[in-house]
């Protein structure tokens, strides 16, 4: 069968998915920046009980937004629920469609789904490359023109794990042409331990902004597929216009809720992934491997000429890391932080392995 199809479209490249997703036993899973621990058992319990009303279409999406607007000193209007915060990435390309301003700036390298989003919906991505790994928000502002509508920013960054800081971030706002969105991917916000992080919240109203943030990272919900965006209530609602019905969920709705609202467990994967970010910061010193000191809940390692040969090497060990090749790092693995275990076993594989 032959049918027509747009030459953007056959020149969209595929997202560069992990080894191997699902719940299969035996396998030490560091390749997709998942938590590895289960959800709350708060949300667990809110999840068997939506069991019963999954006959219904979810109505429960307001008790989130309460919620989550709570949680930031905000109001429900600013926030926008989505089926992952991937869905909110597309939201905002498409309502922000405009006829001559079709280009959107994305960092190089960073989260590969920005890039494959703009082109889906036509736009034409423009890159701005890391300085020493790092967003440069002054390269980012050159890249900017009259054609500009929507600039992706990483932070932390995916996959280096590292961040930019908010005095630089307000300098970027004042000096951003009118009629650029801002989205600002902080999936892995929860796990920064730097002061010099911004407050990307305190600048929704004051500029066109939206921050993203996720369930399926710190607060372990990421089979779920449920994240959020905070912005200007306009904004916001022009975004919303553009969603599909009833795309989240009545169980991740609860779930995400309930989680959010046990702060407890919050705090102990957060010292948990500080603890295991130590304990592999020391062992890839002694074995003299340099890494991207992270922000995030997984660190960039660089191995060298053989780092795809190291990733499949680990495979067979039932490891799964991630090769940054598709990335064009291809002297780089990332290696997701997981429990203690895990960690060691990494460790002492990867030792023999070198």
């Amino acid at each position: 069968m032959k049918l027509s199809v747009q030459e953007y479209i056959k020149k969209i490249p595929y997202y560069p998915k992990a080894a191997m997703y699902g719940s299969e036993d035996g396998w030490v899973r560091l390749s997709s920046n998942e938590n590895p621990y289960p959800p709350s058992p708060e949300a667990i319990s809110r999840m068997m009980d939506e069991l019963f009303c999954v006959n219904r279409y979810p109505g429960n999406e307001s008790e989130l937004k309460d919620a989550i607007s709570k949680h930031y000193g905000k109001e429900p209007e600013n926030v926008l629920i989505g089926n992952g915060s991937n869905e909110i990435i597309e939201l905002s390309l498409k309502a922000m469609k405009h006829g001559t301003k079709n280009k959107v700036v994305i960092s190089e390298p960073s989260f590969a789904f920005y890039e494959i989003a703009s082109k889906i919906y036509g736009y034409e991505t423009v890159k701005a490359p890391l300085v020493k790994m790092k967003v440069d928000l002054g390269v980012v502002r050159d890249c900017i023109d009259d054609h500009t509508r929507v600039v992706f920013l990483n932070n932390p960054n995916n996959p280096t794990g590292t961040i930019f800081n908010g005095e630089k971030f307000t300098d970027f706002l004042k000096n951003l042409p009118t009629d650029v969105l801002v989205v600002v991917d902080e999936a892995y916000g929860e796990f920064v331990e730097s002061r010099a992080f911004p407050d990307s919240f305190s600048c929704i109203n004051d500029y066109p902004v939206i921050i993203l943030r996720t369930f399926s990272k710190a607060y372990g919900l990421a089979g779920l597929r449920i994240g959020y965006g905070v912005g200007e209530k306009s904004v916001i609602s022009f975004l919303d216009r553009t969603k599909q019905p009833f795309s989240v969920n009545v169980m991740a709705i609860s779930a995400a809720k309930a989680a959010l609202m046990d702060q407890k467990y919050l705090k102990k994967v957060l010292n948990n992934n500080r603890k295991g970010k130590k304990f592999l910061y020391k062992a890839l010193k002694a074995l003299s491997v340099e890494f991207i000191p992270t922000e995030a809940n997984y660190i960039l390692v660089k191995i060298g000429s053989t780092a795809e040969s190291v990733t499949k090497r680990l495979y067979e060990e039932k490891i799964l890391v991630r090769w940054m090749g598709s990335y064009n790092l291809d002297e780089y693995i990332r290696v997701g932080i997981g429990t203690m275990d895990e960690n060691i076993v990494f460790v002492e594989v990867l030792k023999r392995i070198l």
